[in-house]
């Protein structure tokens, strides 16, 4: 995708860079980005004068015990063990990915900037591809749910991405189906059974086109990503 002509795209990706939070290859080659384009480097020398500033200034404290316990839920390959098997009490939590929280957190606040919604959506998940770059992003509130891709996702024929709600204790809950091209932006109702303060984490499973017939997943968990009031 040409930078240019999405720079909604760019002021994302230029603070998230900032930051820190993009990492990896997608680092590299924003990185690279930044040295042959002056219009780009000049919206990240913006987001530096705005942002680190207040980081500097920023005291260091220690994360509460809670969200330690919520972040393990992040690890890749890893599904909670509550959803697994309700009746196991096995631990299910670890700290290691503080930093992919910390990532979710920035990038759904800039969300809130980037795209003001007509309605408030204060629960939000962004879901990253393996590089670490932002693909989905979920808002919702206790009616409605956005879903958005911020690039071509690629899809088999005949299959479809769907989302699920994790909610501890409880099988997943379809959300619905993600859509895989930026110019599809559906507003979806909420479940009507689910409180959005239970939701834990969401996740995205590949099913048959149109969706699981089962009512619950099919294939494994391929995304996933930690459900933040922003």
């Amino acid at each position: 995708m040409e930078l240019r002509k999405s720079p909604k795209l760019a002021e994302l990706l230029a603070a998230s860079y900032v930051l820190g939070t993009l990492q990896g290859r997608a680092r590299l080659r924003f990185a690279q980005l930044i040295r042959q384009r002056p219009w780009l480097a000049r919206i990240v020398a913006r987001w530096e004068d705005a942002l680190l500033p207040k980081a500097l200034v920023g005291p260091t404290r220690e994360a509460p015990a809670a969200v330690w316990h919520a972040v393990e839920a992040q690890l890749p390959g890893h599904v909670p063990s509550r959803i697994q098997d309700a009746s196991s009490t096995r631990p299910w939590w670890r700290a290691s990915w503080w930093p992919a929280l910390s990532a979710a957190l920035t990038v759904a606040l800039l969300v809130v900037w980037l795209w003001p919604g007509p309605a408030p959506m204060p629960y939000m998940a962004v879901l990253t591809n393996p590089q670490g770059k932002p693909t989905w992003v979920i808002q919702a509130n206790a009616h409605d749910m956005r879903l958005r891709t911020l690039e071509n996702v690629a899809l088999p024929r005949g299959r479809s991405y769907q989302l699920w709600a994790l909610v501890p204790d409880h099988k997943p809950i379809s959300m619905g189906l993600l859509p895989t091209s930026p110019s599809e932006s559906p507003v979806l109702p909420a479940p009507d059974h689910i409180d959005m303060r239970s939701v834990e984490l969401v996740a995205v499973t590949m099913e048959p086109a149109g969706g699981s017939p089962t009512g619950q997943p099919t294939g494994p968990i391929l995304f996933k990503a930690y459900l933040v009031r922003s």
